[in-house]
């Protein structure tokens, strides 16, 4: 389909499916679904009967997918070049997760390699299905996403999946901090950034503050901690920006 791009939020608890103008970044249709049954086969057979129901089967120009866990992590490509994505996995997470399934994503304008874990039953399906897609961690899809933009003024740029946040700070045109912490509810959010704020010393420095979200449910999230922010002035010479889609990040990443 011309000009559009399917984009794909992933995890193993939800997919989130949106087509997006590539000229507008203007979300045109948007569809999601929470997992009931949790094995390689039931999310096969669930995804099936999703995209069948949804008819998201046009010849889009672009298909992307993010994959979303809170088991990744960055490192200097140096160190990277001097390892293996599966022990640095096991150092990290020991036997939670399954290093047969390890998997990374360079960022060269960072200089960077993000390290993940993703199961086969995601790759399979969707590579079957779209043959053509590009599947990323979405924090990688994230930082890339961001760093074509302005990025020598400092922002914090939150960006909610189902059940973990990313916090990060860009100043200089560099990425100060970057991290995941689980969450339940707006009051965690707001928590972990005014901490990491607090940390880095830069709460009273002038800056910006956006989140990016996935679907009603993180939207309506994200609303909760704008409006604990701009009710107690938490953080006086921080604007916030609107919230987004982060549907729209994945444009940036193909």
């Amino acid at each position: 389909m011309a000009n559009k791009q399917l984009t794909i939020h992933i995890s193993r608890t939800s997919v989130h499916v949106a087509e997006v103008l590539r000229s507008s970044q203007e979300v045109v249709k948007s569809k999601s679904m929470q997992f009931e049954e949790m094995n390689a086969l039931a999310y096969k057979a669930q995804l099936k009967r999703f995209f069948d129901e949804h008819m998201f089967d046009d010849n889009y120009e672009e298909y992307t997918l993010a994959w979303c866990t809170p088991k990744q992590a960055l490192m200097p490509m140096l160190i990277f070049n001097d390892t293996k994505p599966a022990d640095v996995l096991n150092l990290l997470f020991g036997d939670t997760v399954d290093t047969a399934n390890s998997d990374f994503n360079r960022l060269a304008e960072l200089n960077m390699v993000s390290v993940y874990e993703i199961p086969d039953w995601v790759k399979s399906f969707f590579v079957m299905k779209y043959p053509h897609i590009i599947y990323k961690h979405e924090h990688a899809m994230s930082l890339r996403a961001l760093f074509q933009g302005a990025t020598y003024k400092l922002k914090t740029v939150l960006t909610l999946a189902d059940e973990y946040m990313n916090i990060s700070i860009i100043k200089k045109n560099e990425l100060q901090f970057s991290n995941s912490f689980e969450y339940q509810n707006a009051e965690d959010i707001l928590y972990h950034l005014l901490f990491v704020l607090e940390q880095k010393k830069l709460k009273e420095e002038a800056g910006e503050i956006q989140f990016y979200f996935q679907n009603n449910i993180t939207m309506e999230i994200a609303s909760e901690v704008v409006k604990l922010l701009n009710n107690h002035a938490l953080i006086k010479k921080h604007s916030i920006l609107e919230s987004d889609n982060s549907a729209k990040l994945q444009l940036l990443c193909v």
